[in-house]
């Protein structure tokens, strides 16, 4: 049987075959293709079809960003091209799903990719010490997220919110996704009906419209940290990576985009009013594939 494989290379005769983006666009394109590649091989791996192009799924590496080749017996500079903000769980592989490599990513993991104080100094550090690289903060977020489902489930259920079987460590990262769930909740209500909450599949509907709003708030708080701090030349983005399709997607877009923007990074919205619009368009999004499983 032929394995399918998905490769981090290093060409000796070609030391740096992978530039860094030069501006926020191409950085985005980077991160959007390079998912666009893991989910392609990841559809491969499923169908058990291995690729006629035995490049279609290699990640090329730098020696430089690898240390490989050195200046004297200095370790490599941190480069990245990107800061993203992701969520804790194993299932998101943040560099192999955005199709990157070495020194490529600032990645920082927090369960449910909430902006706590850790969190944002983080952030703070990457803008400060590592300006001249980055070009774009993400928020990722992703499908099935267990914080963002133990919120929505403190919401529907406020009494397991205060249960001694929830730490208040806990507890302060539920809090912090509650607004979202919120949000999430009037969409439903707003598409749905006043009725929402009794109809099938309430909750399940309500925390994937949670993790998209949960992830584009955080986004809005990164975008104002960035203009109260006079940075230019940086975009800020968020996304969704889906467990089942491991694309990253717009919650605009969802699963139902074609072609492109199959792997789509959206950019952060601009003002608060923006959520209960993107409540509502997740909300039909939810509807139609309600629909769609029933007939």
């Amino acid at each position: 049987m032929q394995s399918i494989d998905y490769i981090y290379r290093f060409d000796p005769e070609n030391p740096s075959a992978k530039p860094s983006p030069p501006d926020p666009a191409a950085a985005k394109r980077a991160l959007e293709n390079g998912n666009r590649t893991f989910s392609q091989w990841m559809e491969s791996c499923a169908a058990n079809t291995p690729s006629p192009d035995p490049s279609r799924f290699v990640v090329m590496c730098n020696a430089w960003e690898m240390g490989v080749q050195r200046v004297g017996d200095a370790p490599p500079k941190p480069n990245p091209f990107a800061v993203v903000v992701g969520c804790s769980d194993p299932r998101v592989p943040t560099e192999m799903l955005f199709g990157q490599g070495f020194n490529d990513l600032f990645v920082i993991r927090v369960a449910g990719n909430v902006l706590g104080s850790e969190c944002l100094g983080s952030i703070d550090f990457a803008l400060s010490a590592l300006r001249e690289s980055v070009k774009v903060l993400v928020v990722l977020g992703h499908s099935g997220c267990g914080a963002v489902t133990g919120a929505v489930d403190a919401y529907l259920q406020p009494p397991r919110f205060w249960s001694k079987a929830i730490s208040p460590n806990l507890r302060a990262i539920e809090q912090r996704i509650f607004v979202a769930v919120r949000e999430a909740a009037n969409g439903l209500e707003q598409v749905w009906g006043s009725d929402a909450k009794q109809q099938p599949g309430f909750r399940e509907a309500l925390v994937d419209a949670a993790v998209g709003i949960n992830a584009a708030q955080a986004a809005l708080d990164l975008r104002q940290e960035v203009e109260r701090a006079g940075t230019t030349g940086i975009e800020v983005l968020y996304g969704i990576y889906n467990l089942s399709t491991h694309r990253v997607t717009s919650p605009l877009q969802g699963e139902e985009a074609a072609g492109e923007a199959r792997s789509q990074l959206d950019y952060a919205p601009t003002n608060p009013s923006d959520f209960n619009r993107l409540a509502v368009v997740v909300a039909e999004q939810l509807l139609r594939k309600r629909k769609q499983r029933i007939n």
